[in-house]
């Protein structure tokens, strides 16, 4: 008992690293795309960090399995190097006893794959597509710089000379033709940014509107100490927005070609579907592939490095199985089953060999 506590608690600590490292690395590059629009642009800080943030769960599928499956292979190359693993092997511990600390690291990797993949994921990347679609809205008051003119939407171009704090302007210039056989001009000596959510709005102080029409001829003039513009495009836009993406809805509805939002879509989302109940098993197959081929036979040192390229070989081999089986369910639905074979087969498989070792593993 003292021994496999001992070896869960090196693997759980080598896996936590190994996940801070992946997911770090993933998160830096998300971030270096939004370091522009908060450095240069004046973008909210805490928007895009949150934005950063809320997308790390869809990075847990992918990194949880790899760091439980390098933290196996990493921990028991050292202890084996230690003859550690030796000693356990000549007192008599079967390959089922000294594979009880990793199994139990695969089952809590699986426990919390299966929370991020209930209720984190579709949670939090709900949170990511709602800041995304506020700030899609938004983007006129973020894309603004001093000194250059900017479409800010199709038919409306702005130049202001200054930029104050709290979305305060000054210097304001705006060419407006969103309507048709006319242009509209406005100047204005400050303008303050409101109602960023869904319809940004430029309150503007102290100015001047014209009208030109397609003739080039003078229209109206206008001296306003204040003036509203509305930053949007004349289309039509929602006032909500609609949750569509599949990383943010539920796995019942994904299995429900009904609720599908699009009906082309309907079995894509059934393959996620199946693939989000499947995908958690990985974290478990993964590391009993590594304990079953490891713990047969003989532990020696100089038969390491043919286990860590089968071990390697094996892995690889699954998750690129469980990625074909998704792709095949998109376009053959009826093949659903697959993805949970391809997850659950070698599970069974790995703990019947460790429950019962073959004879002839032992010269592996």
């Amino acid at each position: 008992m003292q021994f496999n506590i001992y070896i869960f608690n090196q693997l759980f600590r080598a896996t936590c690293v190994i996940s801070v490292v992946l997911i770090g690395i993933m998160w830096l590059f998300q971030t270096i795309k939004l370091l522009e629009l908060v450095v240069n642009k004046g973008a909210p800080i805490f928007d895009f960090l949150l934005m950063s943030i809320t997308v790390i769960p869809l990075w847990f599928t992918i990194a949880l399995p790899i760091a439980g499956f390098v933290a196996v292979n990493w921990v028991f190359h050292r202890i084996l190097a230690d003859r550690e693993l030796t000693v356990m092997q000549a007192v008599g511990l079967s390959p089922a006893q000294l594979a009880k600390a990793p199994i139990a690291l695969g089952i809590l990797l699986t426990s919390i794959l299966y929370f991020n993949s209930v209720y984190l994921l579709p949670t939090s990347f709900g949170t990511y597509k709602d800041l995304q679609f506020n700030l899609r809205n938004g983007i006129p008051v973020i894309l603004l710089q001093d000194g250059v003119f900017t479409e800010v939407v199709p038919g409306l171009t702005m130049f202001i000379g200054a930029r104050g704090d709290n979305d305060v302007v000054s210097d304001v210039f705006i060419q407006d033709t969103r309507t048709a056989d006319k242009t509209i001009i406005l100047t204005a000596e400050n303008g303050k940014f409101v109602g960023k959510d869904y319809r940004p709005t430029l309150i503007l102080g102290n100015g001047q509107r014209s009208e030109v029409n397609s003739d080039d001829e003078s229209g109206a003039l206008l001296l306003f100490e204040t003036h509203s513009l509305s930053l949007v495009t004349n289309e039509k836009k929602p006032s909500e927005r609609v949750a569509n993406d599949m990383n943010e809805d539920s796995i019942s509805n994904l299995l429900d070609a009904k609720k599908s939002p699009y009906a082309d879509y309907a079995f894509q989302r059934i393959a996620e579907g199946h693939y989000r109940i499947a995908s958690p098993l990985l974290a478990l197959a993964l590391i009993m592939t590594v304990v079953a081929i490891t713990l047969h036979g003989q532990l020696r040192r100089d038969l390491w490095l043919r286990r860590s390229l089968i071990n390697i070989s094996c892995c690889l081999g699954l998750i690129v199985a469980l990625i074909l089986a998704r792709s095949w369910t998109i376009t053959m639905p009826h093949l659903w089953i697959l993805i949970h074979i391809v997850s659950t087969l070698p599970i069974l498989i790995c703990g019947i060999a460790l429950v019962r070792p073959m004879k002839f593993a032992r010269n592996v």
